[in-house]
This record gives C-alpha cells, structure tokens and sequence, in this order.
C-alpha cells in the first residue's frame, strides 16, 4: 500500500515537472525563435526531431481550421493561427496537441471514405437497375445473310432483339453495333442505330424486332472469305469476327426513356475497392509523430 502511494506521489511530481518545462511564444516571430531555441536546449535529436513534425502539424491544421470557418479567422494568416494555438505550451502539450489533430484528421477521413463509399454504393444499384431495365431487349440472334445491295450481292447483318419485359417498348429506341478482331481484340468497326416505334409498332412482350442491314464495309474488308461462304453464318470465327450488340436507349410507357448509363458495375466497384484500400491504410495507422518523416531530412 504504502509502495503504490509513493508511486502515485512520484507520478504527479514528474508530471508537474514536465508541466513546468520551457514554453512556446506565439506573441511574434523573434519571440517564438527565441522560446523555441530555449525548448530545444533541453531536447535529444528524437525530440527536436518530434518537435519539428508537430509544429508542421500544427500549421496544417490552422490551415484546416481557415479553411473550414474563412469568418472565423477572417485577416488572421496561417502563422498567425498556428502561433496562438501553440502558445503557452511547453513540449510535452504541443506534442499531444500535434497528434490529437493528427488522429481526429485520420478518423474524419475514414468518415468521409465511408460516407463515400455509400453514397457510390447507392450510385451503383441505380445504374444495375437501369441496366437490368434496358437490357431487357435482348439480342437473342446474331447471324450474317446475303442479300443484294444496288444489284450487287453483300453480306448483311441479322440482329434478333427480344422484348423480355412485361412492358411494350415504345418511342424513341437505339443499339450498339460493335465489331471485333477475335484474333486481337482490336475494334474494327462500331455504329449506333435506332429510330421510334409508334403505337402501331410497339414491341410487345415476348415479341422481337428485325435488324436486317448491310454488314459494315470494314467488317466486310476485314475477311476474304464472303464469296465461299456459306450463309447464314453464324459462326464467325473463319472471318476473325466477333459481334456484339446491346441496347443503349429504350422507352416504355411506364418509365419513359431508358439510356444505358456511361459507367457500369464494374467502375463502382473499383471505385469502392480504392476507397477500402485507402480506408485500411489509414485505419493501419497509429497517428503519431513516429511514422511521419521530415521531409528535409538530410
């Protein structure tokens, strides 16, 4: 008993040692290099060294307070804002002051990733559902006939699409057509094509619309093969062909017009992935003085 009182008692009277330390002046410039001076008198290199980060810190932060309330520190400059914060501090209290700001700036960005990522997961299910909307005219056959074209025989490409919805598709309408090197991989060729359907032509659900139109003349360039072929063909793989075609703008009555968004699932997620990563790092992080370096640090 008598042993763990004289280590209370011991505790307090270095703490008020400490307290008592050298102190920093904010009052001016010369004031602050002189008090600075006289508080590294009493530092090892690890301490100067801490004392150093904290005070760039610290400046970080008045700029972070500024910044956050301009009325507040309206006329006030960054040193002037950091010089009141760090006056009357000995070591000890500049040092926690620095590290304070350090881990409630860490958790605020944490925070902010998070809120973040909600926000971009909210984004996300918005565009599947668009997708998944637009995407329910479905090309459901993909084929190359041969028709004539001013008197000349040319191959053509046959597009099915299927209306896969409960809902007519109406209005305005518009697919991709994209075409392949399946060797590369290499895009050789791409247009969009669409119209309006009127009421007297409403797709309804189940049935199809035809996509019957000369098949792009870089296509048809890109293989030496279309007079020996035999058509329908539907496999392309002989003309080093791959054709892909999707929906980009559908309407129905219910929801009006559909576009297909510019980014899909797979952007948000490696956006999110990014925001976990960097959430981690931080979160890693002990927030101390120890794990900064001084950037001109010979």
């Amino acid at each position: 008993m008598k042993n763990t009182y004289l280590t209370s008692i011991l505790s307090i009277f270095i703490l008020l040692l400490s307290a008592c330390g050298p102190t920093l002046s904010g009052k001016d410039e010369q004031a602050f290099k002189t008090s600075k001076a006289k508080m590294e008198e009493k530092l090892d290199k690890t301490e100067k060294e801490n004392l150093e980060k904290a005070l760039r810190i610290i400046v970080v932060k008045a700029m972070k307070d500024k910044w956050n309330a301009p009325d507040k520190y309206d006329g006030k400059s960054f040193d002037k804002i950091s010089m009141e914060m760090i006056d009357g501090k000995n070591y000890s209290a500049i040092i926690s002051y620095a590290e304070d700001f350090f881990k409630a700036d860490r958790d605020e960005k944490i925070a902010q990733k998070t809120t973040e990522i909600d926000s971009l997961q909210k984004d996300k299910q918005k565009v599947v559902d668009i997708i998944k909307k637009i995407d329910a005219f479905k090309l459901t056959k993909t084929f190359i006939t041969e028709d004539e074209f001013f008197d000349e025989k040319k191959p053509y490409l046959d597009l099915v699409f299927t209306n896969t919805s409960k809902d007519d598709l109406i209005g305005e309408y518009m697919f991709s057509i994209e075409v392949f090197s399946k060797k590369t991989g290499e895009k050789i060729a791409a247009q969009g094509s669409g119209g309006t359907f009127n009421d007297d032509y409403a797709i309804k659900p189940n049935e199809t619309y035809d996509y019957h139109q000369p098949l792009f003349s870089d296509a048809v360039q890109h293989s030496y093969l279309w007079k020996t072929a035999k058509y329908p063909i539907t496999d392309f793989s002989p003309h080093d062909l791959v054709i892909k075609a999707y929906p980009i703008k559908i309407t129905t009555k219910k929801d009006g017009i559909i576009e297909r968004p510019k980014a899909d699932a797979a952007y948000f997620d490696g956006e999110i992935k990014k925001l976990n990563d960097e959430i981690k790092a931080l979160k890693e992080t002990k927030a101390s003085l120890d794990e900064l370096e001084l950037t001109d640090k010979e």
